[in-house]
């Protein structure tokens, strides 16, 4: 690939969502007009939208996550969670869900959080889906 259309393809992805992103296309057809170079736009940019499509998935999942998590926020002890499966406090495990701001931060779970989380609805629910009365 030429030096050239690799920078412009650079400059292109830090635009990506943006309405300068469609301008720079734009213009990027009118200099790169070999055939060989359009396929590599074409590429590149089907390779950017495949990677939003990949990263709106795991926000999808993880806001599902935590919409189910605050559907049962009435049954059960986030006090318990924060306490058992994550060794911190309600308030810590309360500021992630919520998005509250702490020190000027957004808060929310990382992937290993997440994980832990899952992780904590599942073992609760076997537990209580192997009681009997």
């Amino acid at each position: 690939m030429n030096e050239k259309l690799k920078k412009e393809l650079e400059l292109l992805k830090a635009e990506l969502g943006t309405p300068a992103f469609d301008e720079h296309l734009e213009r990027m057809n009118g200099v790169y007009t070999s055939a060989e170079d359009r396929a590599l736009i074409s590429e590149y940019v089907i390779l950017m939208l495949d990677g939003i499509g990949k990263e709106l998935n795991e926000v999808n999942d993880e806001l599902d996550t935590l919409e189910a998590v605050k559907s049962i926020s009435n049954m059960i002890s986030f006090k318990y969670i924060a306490e058992t499966y994550f060794k911190k406090s309600k308030s810590w495990f309360s500021q992630r869900l919520n998005g509250n701001m702490v020190h000027g931060k957004k808060c929310g779970f990382n992937d290993d959080e997440l994980r832990t989380l899952r992780f904590a609805l599942k073992d609760i629910s076997k537990k209580i889906g192997s009681l009997s009365i």
